[in-house]
C-alpha cells in the first residue's frame, strides 16, 4: 500500500466519522425536540383538561353563559363534572319513533335556554318571558316554540297568534309588599310585511289555560317527522285535553290593543295588562297571553323576538305606586 493509498482511506474514514457523529448530534437533536414537544403537548393538554385554562383565563363567567344560552350548557366554573366533557345539561329526549322501512328513529330535542333574572328598582321591575311560541291554524300540529321569531299573521285560513308567557313566581316575588300602579306588556317588531293598509288592530287577551312552549321549529318540516310536544293550533300540550283550546283558550273581553300601521317595525309596542296582574294579585292564575289580530281575515304580518334571540325578548313591565 503507498502513502497515496493510506491517506485516501484516512481521509474517507474521517469523512465517514464526521458523518456519523453529525448523524447522531442530528439524531439527538430530534429526539429532544420530540420529548419537549410531548412534554409540552402534554402540560397543554392537562391544563385545559383542567380547571386552570377553561376556569380562568379563556371565558369569563358571562361567555360561559352565552354558550350555555346558546345550548353548550357546561361551565366548569360551577358544574362538578370531570372539565373538557362537554356536554349540554338537561336534555329534553322524547322517545317519538318512527316506523319507516323497519327501521326505528327517536328525535332529539334539545332543551330551551334559561332565562334572565328580573330587573328590581324601588319604582319598577322588569321580567323577561319564560316561555313563548306562537300556533298556525294552517298547520295545525306544528310547534314552533324554538323559533326566534314569534308570527302575528291574519288571512282567513292561515291565521297566526302569539302566545307569552311569566314565572308566576317572580311575580309574586316582585310584587310582594308592593302596591301596583301598571303593567306593560312589552314585545319587540322585527320586522313588518307592509299589509297593513291604514292600520290594523292587534289584541291581547288573557289565557285561561296553562300550556307547554315545545322545542319545534320552522313548520311544515317539524310536522313530517311527527307531533311536536308543546302548544299548537288544536292543543295546549301533548299532556292536556284539547278539547276546549282551538288556536288558544282565553279570556273572551280584550286586555288592551294597539294599532298596527305599515311603518310599525324595529320597534317596541306594549300593552296595558295591569287588569291581569290585578286578578293574579287577588288569586287568579296567570297563564300569559295570546296576541292576535282583531280582524283575521284581513292581510297582514309581523315579526315579534323570541327569548331566544337573547336580545329584545318579551317583557312584562311592573310599576310600582
Amino acid at each position: 500500500m503507498n502513502y497515496k493509498q493510506v491517506y485516501t482511506n484516512k481521509n474517507f474514514y474521517d469523512i465517514s466519522m464526521r458523518q456519523m457523529i453529525t448523524n447522531e448530534y442530528s439524531g439527538k437533536k430530534l429526539l429532544i425536540l420530540m420529548i419537549a414537544t410531548g412534554v409540552a403537548f402534554s402540560s397543554i393538554t392537562f391544563f385545559m383538561l383542567g380547571d386552570g385554562l377553561l376556569a380562568s383565563s379563556l371565558l369569563s363567567e358571562n361567555d360561559y353563559k352565552m354558550l350555555c344560552d346558546t345550548g353548550l350548557c357546561f361551565n366548569p366554573i360551577t358544574s362538578s363534572f370531570p372539565t373538557g366533557v362537554f356536554i349540554q345539561q338537561s336534555y329534553e329526549f322524547d322517545q317519538m319513533t318512527i316506523n319507516q322501512n323497519s327501521e326505528s328513529f327517536s328525535k332529539f330535542r334539545p332543551v330551551k335556554a334559561s332565562t334572565a333574572d328580573f330587573v328590581l328598582t324601588d319604582n319598577s321591575a322588569i321580567l323577561y318571558s319564560t316561555k313563548d311560541s306562537f300556533v298556525r291554524e294552517g298547520i295545525k300540529n306544528s310547534n314552533e316554540g324554538s323559533n326566534k321569531e314569534l308570527r302575528v299573521m291574519g288571512t282567513g285560513p292561515t291565521n297566526n297568534r302569539v302566545l307569552v308567557g311569566f314565572d308566576e313566581s317572580q311575580i309574586g316575588t316582585v310584587l310582594k309588599e308592593k302596591s301596583l300602579e301598571s303593567a306593560k306588556l312589552r314585545i319587540f317588531v322585527v320586522d313588518n310585511d307592509h299589509r297593513w293598509k291604514e292600520g290594523q288592530t292587534v289584541v291581547v287577551h288573557s289565557l285561561n289555560e296553562n300550556w307547554q312552549e315545545g322545542v319545534g321549529e320552522n313548520a311544515p318540516f317539524a310536522n313530517f317527522i311527527g307531533t311536536q310536544k308543546g302548544v299548537t293550533w288544536n292543543c295546549s300540550s301533548d299532556d292536556q285535553d284539547c278539547t276546549n283550546w282551538n288556536g288558544g283558550n282565553f279570556q273572551g273581553t280584550v286586555t288592551d290593543s294597539v294599532v298596527i300601521s305599515n311603518d310599525v317595525s324595529g320597534k317596541w309596542i306594549e300593552f296595558d295588562v295591569t287588569t291581569d296582574i290585578l286578578a293574579f294579585l287577588n288569586g287568579s292564575p296567570n297563564y300569559g297571553w295570546v296576541i292576535m289580530k282583531s280582524d283575521e281575515d284581513a292581510p297582514g304580518r309581523i315579526n315579534i323576538a323570541a327569548r331566544e334571540t337573547q336580545t329584545n325578548i318579551p317583557q312584562l313591565e311592573l310599576i310600582f305606586a
